[in-house]
């Protein structure tokens, strides 16, 4: 590979990291059209622990009425990217997630490991993903209830 080559694959690594950011930080501002608006309009989007196969407007629906409309609070946080540049417009990458949430209404929480698999493709706007697939590895459901959690500060 050329020097410039590998620049330009060093820089779509980047955009594609900047990209996965974009649409988890989007998830946690329970900004739908901003999750959204990191997919391709014909995308498709597979999340089989709670039942979606869907594209970016139908996910941002589903999203809107599970997350936004609701108080529940949560974190997604995309781990350990394994980003293959196939060429100059696509790519593939694998993330872990960690990823939890709170609904305070009813004091359930969720810890969740999964992996991502994503297809990504270099448009006019920049990359976008074409395609994702959540996995889950490990699903820890449980209650919050009053006096059940304590935390203390543990001294160095």
């Amino acid at each position: 590979m050329t020097l410039e080559e590998r620049i330009a694959r060093l820089e779509a690594e980047a955009d594609i990291r900047r990209l996965k950011a974009r649409y988890l930080n989007a998830c946690d501002k329970k900004d739908a059209k901003g999750m959204s608006g990191c997919f391709t309009p014909d995308a498709v989007i597979e999340f089989p622990l709670v039942n979606v196969k869907a594209g970016p407007k139908e996910l941002e629906e589903t999203f809107t009425e599970l997350a936004v409309k609701t108080p529940i609070v949560d974190q997604h946080q995309g781990h350990n990217a394994e980003i293959t540049v196939i060429d100059e417009n696509n790519a593939k990458g694998v993330w872990h997630l960690a990823y939890t949430l709170y609904d305070p209404r009813s004091g359930i929480f969720r810890l969740l490991s999964a992996f991502y698999e994503d297809h990504y493709v270099r448009t006019p706007q920049g990359w976008l993903m074409s395609y994702s697939r959540n996995d889950a590895r490990a699903v820890v459901d449980g209650k919050l209830e009053a006096g059940s959690v304590t935390a203390n500060w543990i001294q160095l």
